[in-house]
């Protein structure tokens, strides 16, 4: 019998060719009875595709929000032709009723327990309505990756711990996989990545050090336990702050092959931070804080990309921009992730967004395809839909090429050459969002510019010529970047 698993594209995806595999998928192939057939088709790597033709006994489907409109398109396709499809991941979790009427089936939580339950009753023909996967014990099944290797992926994935101890209002990590933090055994994870071939590692992770001792110490012993393996890996993956509050953590990293850090930074007001929750030191300390422990990082050679949200209501909205950028600059960044609060279904921000009547997008599921974390889906008390779009822009500023290329040879003679790089290929798929988009065209240098940049080493500038471009005032608002 054969399974189709299948990872819907976004309508806009930013990533372009930045792609990790999606790791779920893996976990599931790897709970599936080793007498199916598994086949993975990935839509963010070979774009939207017709299903008429295509064999399975049974279609499993993945969604973030975004990506759930499509999803949906998808299954009525197999459905139609009497295929049932089995829907999970985190937008059918937490949108159940909605998920259903174009599911067979619908796998709430994670996979690892109950998937094989599914597999059974697909044989005997009794395929039930949901199943509650739930979460999992600290030991995961090794994902199957022979399921990716007809694609090309910038990194592996890798998951060492799920769930995460923070609560962020906007997040729904904490509602899907909760707020215990399930730590694997390192014995577990060293074997996995020792037989991964690739040199290249993303962990996928919410947080992988987590706040308590017992998270940090189990993190200096993973660091040390693949430093002393040899496994000559290079890795990047998302941490919190605190990973920076000594040099301890960021120096045992480094020594096992960490280039970059993926920080979730969100505003650069203390108001912002209490509102959405954010860990206590960083409520109190703000800035100050987020300077020292990204300088710390930084100087044991690893890059940190710092992330941001536009559209906090405490923010102040004629600053906010110049605030962001400025700190980048004077902190010396290596990469942005700026993005639009967004609240997601399932999440604090959904139901306080919605029950204030500020959603302006819900003719769902259509509207899921807005979702994109940039774009603005709710009102806010001061500022308009197109004044939020136009600052965010000037933030997309940052991306221009001449400043990319800066930023990578800054890194590269000030924290490594590997975080050079691993935060460059970041960037990059943001100046070629950027780019057929004409968001640089007010650029002095707008003539100059390729149709899109290399995946290559860029070109050194000339310190003469080298000008904080981030800081310009950008392209006029339009009404939607989608």
């Amino acid at each position: 019998m054969k399974l189709v698993l299948i990872n819907p594209r976004n309508r806009v995806s930013l990533y372009g060719d930045y792609l990790w595999q999606p790791l779920a998928l893996g976990y599931v192939a790897a709970a599936t009875p080793k007498h199916w057939e598994v086949e993975l088709i990935d839509e963010q790597c070979e774009g939207a595709r017709d299903y008429s033709e295509v064999q399975a006994d049974l279609v499993g489907l993945t969604a973030f929000t975004t990506q759930a409109p499509r999803a949906y398109r998808i299954a009525e396709q197999f459905r139609s032709r009497g295929i049932p499809v089995v829907m999970g991941g985190i937008h059918a979790s937490l949108v159940q009723d909605e998920a259903a009427r174009y599911a067979d089936a619908l796998f709430i939580g994670e996979c690892e327990a109950k998937w094989p339950e599914a597999i059974a009753d697909v044989e005997r023909g009794q395929l039930q309505p949901i199943y509650q996967g739930g979460t999992t014990g600290e030991s995961l099944l090794q994902p199957d990756r022979s399921i990716f290797a007809k694609y090309r992926y910038e990194y592996v994935s890798a998951q060492t711990s799920r769930g995460c101890p923070m609560d962020c209002s906007f997040c729904s990590v904490t509602v899907f996989n909760g707020r215990l933090f399930r730590m694997r055994s390192i014995d577990e994870v060293i074997e996995e990545i020792a037989a991964i071939e690739a040199r290249d590692i993303i962990f996928v992770d919410d947080d992988l050090n987590g706040f308590s001792r017992k998270a940090k110490q189990r993190c200096m012993d993973l660091f040390r336990a693949m430093t002393d393996a040899r496994l000559n890996k290079r890795w990047i993956t998302q941490v919190t702050i605190n990973f920076g509050d000594d040099d301890e953590l960021p120096a045992a990293a480094r020594a096992s092959g960490c280039a970059g850090v993926f920080i979730g930074l969100e505003s650069t007001d203390t108001k912002s931070l209490a509102l959405i929750r954010k860990d206590g030191t960083s409520q109190r300390r703000g800035l100050d804080y987020y300077r020292e422990n990204v300088a710390r990082i930084r100087r044991h050679g690893i890059g940190v990309v710092g992330s941001f949200i536009l559209g906090i209501d405490t923010q102040n909205m004629d600053t906010i921009v110049s605030d962001i950028l400025a700190f980048a600059e004077e902190s010396e960044l290596d990469g942005l992730n700026p993005t639009i609060l967004t609240p997601l279904p399932g999440t604090r921000d959904y139901a306080r967004y919605d029950a204030a009547g500020r959603i302006l997008f819900k003719n769902y599921p259509d509207d899921w395809e807005k979702y994109t974390l940039a774009f603005p889906v709710t009102s806010m008390p001061n500022i308009t839909g197109a004044g939020l779009m136009r600052r965010y822009f000037q933030l997309l500023q940052f991306f221009r090429p001449e400043h990319i290329a800066k930023v990578y040879w800054r890194t590269h003679d000030h924290v490594s050459p590997d975080a050079a790089w691993h935060t460059f290929l970041w960037n990059r798929v943001w100046t070629n969002y950027c780019l057929p988009r004409g968001l640089y065209r007010d650029s002095p240098l707008a003539d100059t510019y390729p149709a899109e940049v290399p995946r290559d080493i860029p070109i050194k500038p000339i310190p003469a010529a080298d000008t904080i471009v981030a800081c310009s005032p950008g392209p006029p608002a339009v009404a939607s970047p989608l």
